[in-house]
């Protein structure tokens, strides 16, 4: 359903380009539906164009990122949270393009984790390389009441989801069964680059340990139906991250779309040779200073300040988060909740210090 749906809203874009028709999921643009769309009738045969409308209006919606044609089946199920690999020798990364929400973060050395969330368990595609847990990400699954999915994990991290009752899935334990090796990745790569695992697999863990799928979850922010419009336009932001880590996310008015980019070229997704696409990007200042004096990394989530992008425009906003079992809370200038466009969210976490490398253009 969810395929249709979007088949639909673009189906007269793919007529002049071909090869854009086979985009799935994130991968296609949503747009939102006109109801004199002609194509319409032939998803719903013999209706009026007011009828047509209302019965798009009716269909379930993803939680976390409003789409229409939503799983009835996956209503009332916990979402599943994957920790995943950005080191240079980890790309091509997989299934990123079909995460709904994604929050990448510092961690030791510069580089960062993703974190990539999926509302619907069983539509997980194959995702990886899957790599260890560090204590904040589990501040930023939590209010999601999703599954954990994680290759062991830092010590502080190993003691945040035991004391904190995460339901997890680690590869440390199901590397041989649940997770799929890449043995090409093992041997040119490095076996830490090399785990994988999907929705079928994730599910058949979560039952032998006697974990819910049942469950709801709480979105950081509203997604709206209608188009969202910002009054100050913004063609592309640069994020940076570390002297090892940077993004970028540039608009895409033909899709509706922000394009990324990792490390000045395009993310892509190995398992459809998509780039990364998202409807809404949050970039979010805060302070990320070392954790007990080492390595490891500590970052405040309490409160701050930060930048919205959504429909090509942008706007500063407040955040405030507090204890790890609260969701985000994000609010514009004059105090009202932010309000996002339908599709998937991309969230980034950055120090103080970088802002000022970020670039608005």
């Amino acid at each position: 359903m969810r395929k249709v749906w979007k088949g639909l809203a673009v189906l007269a874009a793919c007529m002049t380009l071909f090869t854009a028709c086979g985009k799935e999921e994130h991968g296609t643009v949503f747009t939102y539906p006109s109801p004199e769309t002609a194509v319409s009738a032939r998803f719903s045969p013999g209706k009026t164009p007011s009828q047509r409308a209302a019965e798009l209006a009716a269909m379930p919606k993803n939680p976390l990122t409003g789409e229409p044609g939503y799983p009835e089946s996956a209503l009332g199920k916990r979402p599943v949270a994957i920790m995943v690999n950005n080191l240079n020798a980890a790309l091509p990364h997989r299934g990123l393009s079909q995460a709904d929400i994604l929050y990448e973060v510092a961690v030791e050395g510069g580089i960062t984790r993703i974190l990539a969330v999926f509302a619907d368990i069983s539509s997980v595609p194959s995702v990886g390389p899957v790599r260890s847990a560090r204590h904040y990400y589990t501040d930023l699954l939590v209010p999601y009441n999703a599954l954990y999915v994680h290759f062991g994990g830092s010590n502080p991290g190993k003691a945040a989801i035991q004391n904190r009752g995460i339901d997890n899935i680690d590869g440390l334990i199901y590397g041989a069964t649940a997770f799929t090796k890449d043995n090409w990745r093992a041997q040119n790569r490095g076996v830490e680059h090399s785990y994988f695992i999907d929705g079928a697999a994730i599910q058949s863990v979560a039952e032998q340990r006697g974990y819910s799928l049942n469950g709801e979850t709480t979105a950081p922010f509203v997604i709206s139906q209608k188009k969202v419009e910002l009054p100050q336009k913004a063609g592309s932001v640069y994020v940076k991250f570390s002297g090892y880590t940077n993004s970028e996310f540039t608009w895409n008015p033909d899709t509706g779309f922000y394009e990324k980019k990792r490390n000045g070229e395009p993310h892509m997704d190995e398992n459809n040779s998509q780039v990364l696409q998202f409807a809404n990007v949050l970039v979010l200042s805060t302070s990320i200073t070392s954790y007990n004096g080492g390595d490891l990394r500590e970052v405040a989530l309490g409160s701050g300040t930060g930048w919205f992008f959504t429909g090509g425009g942008v706007e500063e906003i407040s955040w405030k988060k507090g204890s790890y079992q609260n969701q985000f809370a994000f609010t514009a200038k004059d105090g009202t909740p932010i309000t996002g466009n339908v599709g998937p969210t991309f969230i980034a976490i950055i120090d103080h210090s970088m802002a000022s490398s970020m670039k608005i253009s």
